[in-house]
């Protein structure tokens, strides 16, 4: 016999953008993809829904407070107790869902990632109008390579002030780097919750000819301000790359021009020389050469040596 926490159980797995639909929202195809759907509604609402691998369908309201499942959804639209969401579940059997009121071109699919809760809290984030604060008072980062094209919508600020840089895997977004501090030396750095690290990137462009991978989006950002950014493509990989990271950092390499170079751009230290082994074993299968590009500073990182230029006012180093 089924309890009634059997039934709530599957009305999590009621197809949730199809019932949304019924309800007043509208398919944004263009911000959807199969791990994630965005669906508007003219009040101001937007729900970011995604389905978990047990096939329970969950969303967040990138507009509001609410967040949950379609139980969740169905108390948010029409208050009342746990007693009348079920009478209003128990009578939906999808059959006001109707084309062309709602076609979704593709299948949800689960996600190993909290697919739904990264793009809410990208989308919440506003894009880089002016240069980020942190970056230009604290990390002395160029305010010209915060607003280059090849960085456009590549950094973004949270209701907190942080640095909001996204990650990219073989499925589009898939997490961010989150990175904050102040001139008294306290930092903050985090990633964002429900995503896994895959690479940030820079936007490719034709005429690149060096792939740039760094250890953070800062060092990216550093070694930009150094060097330029003209013919360069630059990636992070936050840290220490998983296995899908090192699929990524393949796919990268294999798309860039075939005269192109790769310039392991790590730290000068332990940590940053294993981490610059690791890439270049997972590279072995690419036809392109290799190089390791350490920072003259021993220990330090790119950001160090840019903080360092501009207290010294040293000549800037170049790639050769």
């Amino acid at each position: 016999m089924h309890t009634r926490t059997d039934e709530l159980e599957n009305f999590k797995r009621i197809n949730l953008h199809e019932y949304a639909s019924t309800r007043g929202f509208v398919l944004d195809q263009r911000k959807s993809s199969r791990h994630s759907v965005v669906m508007r509604k003219v009040n101001g609402d937007k729900l970011i829904i995604g389905k978990a691998p047990n096939g329970v369908y969950y969303y967040f309201n990138a507009k509001g407070n609410d967040s949950g499942t379609i139980i969740d959804l169905v108390q948010a639209l029409d208050g009342g107790t746990l007693g009348d969401v079920r009478r209003t579940l128990r009578a939906y059997d999808g059959s006001s869902v109707h084309p062309p009121s709602f076609t979704l071109p593709f299948e949800l699919q689960p996600s190993q990632h909290d697919a739904a809760r990264v793009l809410s809290g990208w989308m919440k984030a506003k894009p880089l109008r002016k240069p980020h604060p942190y970056l230009t008072d604290i990390r002395n980062i160029s305010e010209v390579v915060q607003l280059d094209p090849i960085f456009h919508d590549r950094i973004r600020i949270d209701h907190r002030g942080n640095m909001v840089v996204p990650h990219f895997n073989s499925s589009g977004l898939c997490g961010y780097e989150l990175k904050n501090g102040t001139s008294r030396g306290t930092t903050f750095t985090g990633f964002s919750p429900g995503g896994v690290k895959a690479l940030a990137c820079s936007r490719p462009r034709d005429t690149d000819r060096a792939m740039i991978v760094c250890e953070t989006a800062i060092d990216m950002f550093s070694l930009a301000t150094l060097e330029g950014t003209d013919r360069r493509r630059f990636f992070s990989t936050a840290g220490q790359i998983s296995p899908m990271q090192a699929e990524c950092l393949r796919s990268a390499a294999a798309n860039m021009p075939a005269d192109s170079q790769v310039f392991l751009a790590f730290d000068n230290d332990d940590g940053g020389k294993k981490l610059a082994a690791q890439v270049r074993t997972a590279l072995n299968t690419i036809d392109l050469p290799i190089h390791t590009y350490f920072p003259d500073l021993a220990g330090g990182d790119w950001n160090d040596v840019l903080s360092q230029l501009r207290r010294s006012d040293a000549p800037q180093p170049r790639l050769d």
